[in-house]
Parts: C-alpha cells; structure tokens; sequence
C-alpha cells in the first residue's frame, strides 16, 4: 500500500521497513544539480518553510535541503553546518555522478576546481609575507644585536605583575 502526503511517499514494504522518498519535479531536481555543478558548492539556510533558495531561484529552500542530504548520504558531497546555515562541497565522485546526470562532458568542472586565467600572482614584499620586509615583521626573525624581539636588557622592570618589588 502507498500512502500519499503533500511532500512525501511513504511505502509500507513490510510490516518492520518503512521507506520514505521527497517528491519533488524533476526540473527541480536538474536546477539544484546545476547550481551545485556550476559552483561546486551550495549553502543552505536551514529554514524548511522558506519559498524559494537564495541561489537556486524558484525552487523551495526545503527541496534543496532534502536533495543535498541525499547527496551527503551517498558520499557525493560533504557538509559543513555553522549558525543555522549548511555548507556543501562536491566530492571527486559528486563531480563524476553529476557530470553523467546532466550529460556534461569531462572539460567542465566546477568553479572550484578552475585555476584563474590570466591572474598574476598575488603580491608580495621582500620577506614574502605581506609586503613586510624580514618575514613576520615586529623584529621576529632579527637577532638580539640588530634590535630583535629578545633583546638584552628588554623592558625596564617594575611595573604591572612579576616586576621586583621595592
């Protein structure tokens, strides 16, 4: 027997297993698969009386939350969840599954994995890190005769916590 609810098909197959599906269109199904392929990944606000998803347009927020949790139980992406929001990144083998379902061929890859064209390189000063010169800056990495971080004498003693007392 099937009982049949606004959202879900519930399938008694015996009387210990019950199996539930989300009924959702296919064009749905093909705009949330397209969203996450172009991107590579997805947020989702986790909101389940939402009309419509931020980035993928006329399609309810709880259809996009229900078809990403499938996709995290089979492996083809993974979840990050932080302040009510889910995270989802595709996997290597989400990328494979998805190619095959939208019939894309193997020269398309997600904007995650594309390297910028043409950028040059970030710039960087001569220590390498953030255009200050000797690395880390402050006198880090001088030593204690070129006015380094532990230099000889320090600061004078004597105020705040653990200076000599008088």
């Amino acid at each position: 027997t099937t009982l049949v609810y606004t959202f879900l098909v519930v399938e008694y197959l015996s009387p210990l297993k019950l199996v539930s599906k989300m009924m959702m269109p296919k064009a749905n199904r093909i705009a949330i698969y397209t969203t996450l392929f172009k991107d590579g990944c997805l947020a989702v606000k986790k909101d389940t009386k939402k009309a419509s998803h931020d980035q993928v347009t006329n399609v309810p927020n709880l259809h996009v939350m229900k078809e990403m949790q499938s996709l995290v139980s089979r492996g083809y992406c993974r979840t990050t969840f932080s302040w009510q929001w889910s995270y989802y990144f595709l996997t290597d083998e989400g990328i494979d599954f998805l190619r095959k379902y939208l019939h894309l061929p193997e020269e398309i890859v997600p904007d995650t994995l594309m390297k910028p064209q043409g950028a040059a390189a970030l710039p960087s000063g001569p220590g390498g890190r953030g255009g200050r010169p000797g690395g880390m800056g402050r006198g880090f990495d001088k030593g204690p005769r070129e006015g380094g971080y532990r230099r000889e004498g320090g600061a004078p003693r004597g105020f705040g916590r653990g200076g000599p007392r008088e």
